[in-house]
């Protein structure tokens, strides 16, 4: 599932912001205060089998993950936004790889705020 053994790609984040590494750093920042709010809404949903909260949750981190992760991550999301509701195997595989996977990105992430 990982690129270059990597979870975090700021790649599209850098050129959607042309190049400006102090916007990018303060993106960074939002997104590791907003998406790991989002990642426990989806489970509680998940465990709650509100399938509609879910599919909104899933929805929001969509958007989010993929300025900020691999290709690999930002299909996952994508797979596991089009299945709550449609494709209960998938969902739950899906819910069971973002518990894995999402963890491990924010700490990329982490690692990678220091960086800029």
């Amino acid at each position: 599932m990982k690129s270059d053994n990597k979870y975090c790609d700021l790649s599209k984040l850098i050129t959607m912001l042309d190049g400006d590494m102090d916007s990018v750093k303060e993106m960074v920042y939002e997104y590791l205060e907003s998406i790991p709010g989002y990642f426990e809404d989806a489970l509680d949903a998940y465990e709650k089998n509100d399938l509609v909260k879910l599919k909104g949750i899933l929805h929001k981190l969509k958007g989010n993950i993929s300025m900020i992760a691999n290709d690999q991550i930002t299909a996952d999301i994508v797979s596991l936004h089009a299945s709550a509701g449609t494709d209960q195997q998938k969902l739950t595989e899906g819910m069971e790889g973002l518990k894995n996977w999402f963890p491990v990105l924010c700490e990329e992430l982490k690692a990678e705020s220091g960086n800029i």
